[in-house]
């Protein structure tokens, strides 16, 4: 597929069936994460891949404890997310794979690492949506790894300490239908050329 024509297509996926992920698609969608553009050519992100759906869901849980639910706007009603549907308990909708791009604690509020993070995240769901995965981005990461037992986790693991969660990208299979294009809001975009 086209690049173009693949941003307009990929939508945000909030409803997974339990089939999981081959590992070769997750490690392809981890690898173009780590080829996205990062400040001064640093290559300052680590990107994490969960393929355990029951640690997902338990991270996931603590995730949607992070957000206020009680927005006065919806998100989708496609594809409900935790503030339309207060019901959903994970953050991660049961997707069974994640993604956790991490950047260094030191700089966590640079607007480059946070930038760089978010690019590595677009990166991987245009990859996945590329294979047939849908994903979704989903943010409160530094929040969701704030407590005790979640730093444990990622001790566990072996994260650089020097590191920290700052995204995630839930990875997966839809379930149901894939939701259609959105028109764009009028008034987004502005071309501003010197005349020749």
């Amino acid at each position: 597929m086209e690049l173009l024509e693949l941003m307009k297509t990929r939508r945000s996926i909030r409803k997974y069936l339990p089939q999981r992920v081959e590992k070769e698609k997750l490690l392809k969608i981890q690898e173009a994460g780590l080829f996205a553009p990062n400040p001064g050519g640093r290559q300052g992100t680590k990107i994490i891949i969960v393929d355990d759906p029951e640690l997902i869901d338990r991270i996931g849980v603590v995730n949607a404890n992070c957000e206020n639910r009680n927005w006065d706007i919806g998100v989708s009603s496609d594809q409900p997310s935790i503030i339309d549907d207060k019901s959903i308990k994970s953050g991660f909708y049961s997707a069974p794979a994640l993604g956790i791009i991490c950047v260094d604690r030191k700089r966590k509020h640079a607007v480059n690492n946070i930038g760089a993070a978010f690019v590595c995240a677009q990166n991987m769901v245009l990859e996945a949506f590329d294979m047939g995965v849908s994903s979704c981005i989903v943010g409160r990461a530094e929040a969701t790894f704030s407590f005790p037992e979640m730093q444990a986790i990622l001790d566990e693991w072996g994260l650089d300490p020097e590191y920290m969660p700052m995204v995630f990208v839930c990875l997966g299979y839809i379930n149901g239908d894939y939701p259609k294009i959105k028109a764009r809001n009028d008034g987004r975009a502005l071309f501003i050329s010197k005349e020749d």
